[in-house]
């Protein structure tokens, strides 16, 4: 394992291993027989060899790192070694107008590796027709969760309303914030929402809906920015602020 990035600073122990994503993890000396998908991924993808050591997490926090056992019946038999603890997260809640499908597959990706733990998904005057599946949008977090070695697995709502999403309870106590063209406003510290429109922005109609909940004007920069960028780059000035 190692021990320190190319910088020389320590990693986290287990970080630099290979990862999986499976159903639960064991306790330690508890073995888990992982599914074909997975499987596959471990003996065929990333080449996991008997003996190896792979860093393993079940999406709701819980780490380990295990070894490769035994393969049966095309599936990989990972036995626990250690179980590892998990970095806190901030609550970081994206209200996502939902845009084109490759689009929105491309703000789950990159807002699940910057760090969103739920995506409400809000079918806003600018969206397109049709909703996304869900199969496929939990495939999507599933891969950006691994490849990123993230312990949790973001949740995602909807679509519903943008009336819908604004009387979620769960937005009590979160810093608010829209995302909006020109807006000159930094994120503050805490636990935050931010609402990213889908192609074209919110409407008018919806800009006043989100300020009138209490979502203030978040600045991205002085550039037009794509749904899934806009994504990402609220959520680094949420980080910068936390």
């Amino acid at each position: 394992m190692c021990s320190s990035d190319l910088m020389g600073r320590p990693l986290v122990r287990g970080a630099c291993l290979r990862r999986l994503l499976l159903p639960a993890v064991p306790a330690v000396g508890g073995d888990v027989l992982a599914d074909l998908d997975v499987s596959h991924h471990a003996l065929r993808v990333i080449r996991l060899a008997r003996g190896e050591h792979v860093r393993i997490a079940d999406g709701a926090g819980h780490v380990a790192v295990a070894e490769l056992v035994g393969v049966e019946d095309g599936r990989a038999r990972l036995r626990v070694l250690e179980t590892l603890e998990a970095t806190a997260v901030a609550a970081r809640v994206v209200l996502l107008g939902v845009p084109r499908h490759a689009l929105l597959e491309e703000a789950l990706q990159l807002g699940t590796e910057a760090g969103v733990t739920r995506f409400v998904l809000v079918r806003a005057t600018r969206s397109p027709g049709g909703d996304p599946r869900a199969d496929r949008l939990d495939r999507v977090l599933r891969a950006a969760v691994t490849q990123c070695g993230r312990p949790d697995l973001p949740r995602i709502d909807g679509p519903s309303t943008l009336a819908q999403a604004l009387s979620d309870p769960s937005l009590e106590g979160l810093q608010r914030w829209v995302a909006l063209p020109g807006a000159s406003g930094q994120a503050a510290e805490g636990p935050a929402a931010v609402a990213v429109g889908p192609e074209g922005g919110w409407s008018p109609e919806e800009v006043d809906q989100l300020l009138a909940a209490g979502f203030a004007p978040l600045g991205l920069g002085p550039w037009t920015l794509r749904t899934p960028t806009a994504v990402a780059v609220a959520m680094g000035a949420l980080s910068r602020s936390g």
